[in-house]
């Protein structure tokens, strides 16, 4: 809610004027900024979501999903927000959205065990 509240400083004409690369709406480091900002507050709020589907499960699926899914929750927001201020670090964009990727994987896979009779 903090950074939500920093960007608005410089939005819809704020009290403060926008910082160089971030005047326009549509520029690239400000779309990104906002990406960082709905990362931090819709990530945790999945992240929940994936903790109560897999503790009705005893799978070490689910325990690394839960790990990769924290390691997304911390790092996509904060590479978000470094690549809006310093462009090389998108390449490493692809990191989290994978573990994301993963974890989802691994819960859908530990669900259908459990559905089938057997949980790996």
């Amino acid at each position: 809610m903090i950074s939500g509240a920093v960007l608005g400083l410089w939005s819809f004409g704020g009290p403060v004027p926008a910082p160089p690369g971030f005047g326009h709406y549509a520029e690239l480091p400000r779309r990104l900024l906002r990406l960082a900002h709905i990362a931090l507050i819709a990530l945790p709020m999945i992240n929940l979501e994936y903790v109560r589907w897999s503790s009705e499960l005893d799978s070490p699926l689910c325990a690394r999903g839960g790990r990769w899914m924290l390691f997304a929750c911390i790092s996509l927001p904060l590479l978000l927000a470094s690549s809006a201020i310093w462009p090389p670090a998108r390449y490493l964009l692809p990191l989290p959205v994978l573990a994301l990727i993963s974890a989802v994987v691994w819960l859908a896979v530990a669900l259908g065990g459990r559905a089938r009779g057997s949980v790996s």
